[in-house]
């Protein structure tokens, strides 16, 4: 940055993105907004904050991306395909945080019978308005890149609802926080 006028250009970006830094007011990710709304899932039980520039992954590239036939039920992705937020709805019955704690420990460890080297970081319980949540991210190998991912897993119900995000590693410092966020808004409606 030898000229003065790109200095200042970005000195007015960085206060830009100073007023943007939580899911209602957005947040900028390389250097583009990200704007979030409520959507409800699973049939109106669920309410979550997600991008509103995200859309439903296509059904064809869903099988290609997560080619097990126990693919997640609600793929939500950017419009490069590079980040997404996936969703799950089981039939498990848990109670109160401790029976969390045991679901959040099967996961990872199917996790791990799938891909012996995966390293669990960073597991967080958070309590939030009264909603449990367990949360834990691991990095993961595609066929050409490393994966950043976070999963979250909340009770809603009489069912546990499983949460994904996943974006390239390289990605993953401005995402990581957006997810957690994104995670920590949903409430059983």
């Amino acid at each position: 940055m030898g000229f003065p006028d790109e200095r200042i250009i970005e000195l007015r970006q960085k206060e830009k993105e100073k007023e943007h830094t939580t899911l209602e007011t957005g947040i900028y990710v390389n250097r583009e907004l990200i704007e979030f709304a409520s959507e409800k899932l699973f049939n109106e039980q669920v309410e979550i904050l997600l991008p509103t520039s995200f859309i439903d992954m296509h059904q064809a590239v869903a099988q290609v991306k997560y080619p097990s036939e126990y693919r997640p039920s609600i793929i939500k992705t950017s419009l490069d395909g590079t980040a997404n937020f996936a969703f799950n709805l089981f039939d498990i019955q848990t109670e109160g945080s401790d029976g969390l704690e045991e679901v959040a420990a099967h996961f990872q460890l199917v996790l791990k019978q799938v891909n012996p080297i995966l390293k669990i970081h960073n597991y967080n319980e958070v309590t939030c308005e009264g909603q449990f949540y367990r949360l834990f991210s691991y990095k993961s190998y595609g066929l050409d890149m490393q994966i950043y991912n976070l999963m979250c897993v909340t009770p809603i119900r009489d069912n546990i609802l499983q949460g994904s995000f996943n974006c390239p590693y390289e990605e993953h410092e401005p995402w990581k926080e957006i997810a957690q966020q994104v995670f920590l808004s949903i409430r059983i409606k």
